[in-house]
């Protein structure tokens, strides 16, 4: 599923794949991919896709910006808002559709697809002076982009929710998933299931610090032309994340798997006593 550093890997794959060039032709496959709003939902489609597509054909793209797992992709005064919700991603390719290929971007040199399996992902029209109000609308600061110092933290995150639940909470700070919230809370030595209220001014401080390093570590190590997803079957760059029963790199304990919510939360509980 992509996460931010995902989804900023793939905001860096736009620009230099469409850079200098212009968009020639829409090739629309799944109208239900363009919806009404940023929604996971096929149902919220709008009626006229390729009517509301249209008025980008012609136009130059300018460099896509991103608010936690979401982007913004400009052309002159309109603008694609774009959510990959839990598989969609953008490919270079050719006009012929690739499997799970929703909506094509012809431009001068190479088709960009925007390709989704689930279909939970899609794209919505807006004005570009909406765009950024569209991205962060019901989201916190973006977590690499502006991080929240120690005192922020403990002022976002109040409480007796286990700090790895809140983290997932994108009203409150955006851009972590469940894969670089359990590994931001190895980096800063913190129990995942430690109470928000529970967490002193030294965790505090020490997650603040861990959270837009493992961001960033995490751009820097997928950064490339195609996106490997460790869910998928590609490499696994993680310390903790997807190695239930190996060694931590820190301590050489064996790492744990618990289920916090539904979802797999990875500890060493050597570094991470709480």
């Amino acid at each position: 599923m992509p996460e931010l550093p995902e989804v900023e890997i793939c905001r860096r794959q736009l620009r230099r794949w469409s850079q200098g060039a212009v968009l020639r032709e829409v090739l629309l496959c799944d109208p239900a991919a363009v919806r009404k709003t940023l929604s996971t939902r096929p149902s919220d489609a709008v009626e006229d896709a390729a009517k509301r597509l249209a008025p980008l054909v012609g136009r130059a793209p300018q460099p896509p910006i991103r608010h936690g797992k979401r982007l913004g992709w400009a052309f002159g005064d309109i603008g694609l808002g774009i959510h990959l919700g839990m598989t969609g991603q953008w490919i270079r390719g050719d006009n012929e559709q690739p499997r799970s290929g929703r909506v094509g971007l012809r431009f001068d040199h190479v088709v960009l697809w925007f390709v989704d399996q689930r279909r939970f992902g899609g794209l919505t029209i807006r004005p570009t002076n909406e765009l950024p109000d569209l991205l962060s609308s019901g989201h916190g600061p973006d977590a690499l982009d502006a991080p929240c110092a120690g005192p922020q933290l403990a002022e976002i995150f109040t409480g007796r929710r286990a700090i790895k639940v809140a983290l997932l909470d994108q009203s409150k700070i955006t851009g972590l998933g469940n894969i670089h919230a359990a590994e931001a809370l190895w980096r800063a030595g913190i129990h995942p299931g430690l109470a928000c209220n529970a967490l002193s001014t030294d965790q505090w401080r020490r997650l603040s610090k861990a959270i837009p390093d493992q961001l960033q570590f995490a751009v820097d190590a997928q950064d490339g032309d195609e996106i490997a997803y460790i869910t998928a079957g590609g490499p696994n760059p993680f310390a903790v994340y997807g190695r239930e029963n190996k060694e931590c790199p820190k301590c050489n304990a064996e790492i744990q798997k618990i289920s916090q919510s539904g979802r797999s939360t990875f500890l060493c509980p050597s570094c991470q006593r709480g």
